[in-house]
């Protein structure tokens, strides 16, 4: 029984936190993760800004010729 609970220990070790020595990768991973984010967001935000103004224009402009 011994032998065998010596392999089903788990992997992830719970520790305290470094407060002092934080990890910067992933401290920069997740702003730049959020940051990226953001602009897809903001992007997305203007390309349907953009495809709104589009289609209320063509639906005021009632030429006669161009139907």
């Amino acid at each position: 029984p011994s032998a065998s609970s010596g392999f089903a220990r788990s992997v992830f070790v719970a520790r305290k936190p470094s407060y002092v020595q934080p990890n910067w990768v992933r401290v920069g991973l997740a702003f730049s993760t959020s940051a990226a984010l953001w602009a897809i967001l903001i992007k997305q935000h203007n390309d349907d800004v953009m495809e709104y103004e589009k289609r209320q224009q063509e639906k005021q402009h009632k030429c006669t010729g161009c139907s």
